[in-house]
């Protein structure tokens, strides 16, 4: 069971990673600060999944 242990921790990374893309989204989205911020190329997504992304792998370091 040892063998899955990697692939259950990226699963739940991914899931958390994905509630936590779509929260940011939402709350922008919501806020209307999407129309003040990033409108320029309209990279409001592209920005957001950089900065989780790499919070990710900050976090995943040793």
């Amino acid at each position: 069971m040892s063998a899955f242990r990697p692939l259950w921790v990226a699963l739940r990374a991914a899931v958390l990673a994905t509630a936590v893309f779509g929260a940011v989204l939402f709350i922008i989205e919501r806020s209307g600060w999407r129309g003040l911020a990033f409108s320029w190329l309209d990279t409001t997504e592209y920005v957001v999944f950089f900065v989780v992304f790499f919070l990710g792998i900050l976090m995943s370091g040793k």
